[in-house]
């Protein structure tokens, strides 16, 4: 017998796994339209974004595969980042407004700049599941240049990198691995310019107090 290749199960599990979740949500869609009472309402709301969050963080540990054997072809385009941010903040508010949070973004209109679209997307996802589990009232994405490279930045207003604790989670299925921090960096440093390539930076929020996770990407 050939010897199995435990990776590519795993992968093509998940990937199954992943479509079952989307029929579910679908269904999902039917309970919302019940007369379901306000505490009813609440519950349906938090494993619908419980599930939601899965059904991200699958597709994350696709792409980490990916990029970890070597199977990702990034796919540079340029971007207008005002309304890159604007589309991630409008799919990740339901799951914000679920925990009473504020999820905003700030990005100069003229900005634009060359990257892979899904990549940033998924780690951009990322960074704001993290930031859920910790800030009080507000997370904020943030976008600029610094030296020749774009700076996508997720910030809040917990208690920052080096003082959080382990807490109860509100919403489901959410833990913390570090696979996120490594998918980000992976991510980070699969865009590439010249001898340049791109890197993650965990910092204090300077504008709220927080924890800054910063993804460089060179332009």
């Amino acid at each position: 017998m050939d010897k199995i290749d435990i990776s590519t199960i795993l992968a093509s599990a998940i990937h199954e796994s992943k479509n079952h979740l989307g029929t579910i949500l679908y269904q999902l869609e039917s309970l919302k339209r019940l007369n379901l009472d306000q505490e009813g309402q609440k519950s349906l709301r938090k494993v619908e974004e419980g599930m939601k969050q899965l059904n991200d963080e699958w597709v994350e540990y696709l792409y980490l595969y990916r990029l970890a054997s070597d199977g990702y072809e990034v796919l540079y385009d340029c971007h207008a980042l005002e309304e890159f941010l604007d589309d991630q903040v409008f799919a990740l508010t339901p799951s914000a407004t679920a925990k009473n949070l504020l999820l905003e973004f700030n990005a100069d209109q003229s900005l634009t700049a060359v990257f892979d679209e899904r990549l940033m997307t998924s780690v951009v996802s990322t960074g704001v599941y993290n930031a859920l589990r910790f800030a009080k009232t507000t997370i904020q994405i943030s976008a600029y240049l610094e030296n020749d490279y774009l700076v996508i930045a997720i910030e809040d207003d917990g208690k920052g990198f080096a003082q959080t604790a382990e807490k109860e989670d509100e919403l489901l299925f959410q833990t913390n691995t570090g696979l996120g921090l490594y998918f980000a960096d992976l991510s980070a440093q699969a865009h590439s310019v010249e001898d340049r390539k791109g890197f993650i930076s965990k910092a204090s929020s300077a504008a709220l107090g927080g924890a800054k996770l910063a993804i460089y990407l060179p332009q």
